[in-house]
């Protein structure tokens, strides 16, 4: 068998078996066939979760002990044997030529971001897709970040991102200090671009992320996102742009909602202001107890 030309990292833990399934179906329908998987399990509870996995370009590697998704990211990126690397999680699904547009625009590119889909399923689901994230939601990546006339970004996600693996590596791979399960990805791309890589968008690589179908499940996450907004403060400094990148987003994202969906919408875009700030106040005193 020839040597794979780029490399699927997953990080997984505990992942629901319907959508692991989902996930490896739509690798299997690829037009791009040059490719591996490398499967990074943080400790999950069933050790017996894949399997049923046969392929042969598909390896499972096990931690011993649960260190989050940027540690799993970093040792898939690690045992990768392809010069590419291409980022999704387990509640992911590829469009058939997503990796074929990763592997040709990283001929010519180092970061490659593509476009995050939200499949939406129920009203609530769609509501909170149309805020735009993770990647791009129901109303696009480029209505998320802004990209240039060139087709450059300056963020992405770590749903959907492809690298040379010679630009992850200089780059130091992403942050395994960062203490919530959400924001190294965009500290990351803050990192690439100070050091001059550029990030170009690839809207044909497209991803379809599920929906958050539940009001608790939102506010959940909104509050996660919150947490890892404090430390990226930390790292990244001033957040003045960051607040009218925003802010243009819940402006594109009232626009896609349309009438029967705009007070939805408009509730959800408070919320999500309400809970992230709790968020970064809760992070803010959990820090200070901890010394950090």
């Amino acid at each position: 068998m020839n040597p794979p030309e780029l490399t699927v990292v997953i990080p997984s833990y505990d992942p629901q078996p319907h959508l692991l399934r989902t996930l490896y179906d739509s690798l299997m329908r690829q037009t791009f066939t040059a490719f591996e998987v490398v499967i990074v399990d943080d400790a999950s509870t069933d050790p017996s979760l894949y399997e049923w996995i046969r392929d042969p370009r598909f390896r499972v590697v096990r931690r011993k002990e649960n260190h989050g998704p940027a540690a799993c990211r970093n040792l898939g990126a690690k045992a990768a044997e392809s010069q590419y690397l291409f980022f999704t999680d387990t509640d992911c699904e590829l469009a058939p030529d997503t990796l074929q547009h990763a592997a040709d625009g990283l001929r010519g590119g180092a970061i490659l971001m593509g476009n995050t889909i939200t499949r939406a399923v129920t009203s609530f689901g769609k509501a909170v897709a149309l805020l735009g994230f993770p990647g791009g939601g129901l109303i696009g990546f480029d209505r998320v970040w802004r990209v240039d006339k060139d087709g450059y970004t300056n963020s992405f996600s770590s749903c959907n991102v492809a690298f040379r693996k010679t630009v992850f590596e200089a780059l130091g791979g992403f942050d395994e200090t960062f203490p919530v399960a959400g924001g190294e990805d965009t500290v990351l791309a803050w990192r690439a671009i100070q050091t001059g890589c550029r990030i170009r968008y690839v809207p044909e690589m497209q991803v379809y992320h599920i929906e958050r179908s539940t009001l608790r499940d939102f506010i959940r996450w909104q509050i996660t996102r919150g947490r890892g907004n404090y430390y990226i403060k930390q790292q990244v400094g001033k957040v003045g742009g960051y607040l009218r990148l925003r802010l243009w987003t819940f402006k594109n994202s009232l626009h896609a909602a349309g009438p029967r969906y705009a007070l939805p919408v408009l509730g959800l875009i408070f919320l999500s202001v309400y809970y992230q700030v709790k968020g970064m106040c809760l992070e803010k005193r959990d820090a200070r107890k901890r010394g950090t």
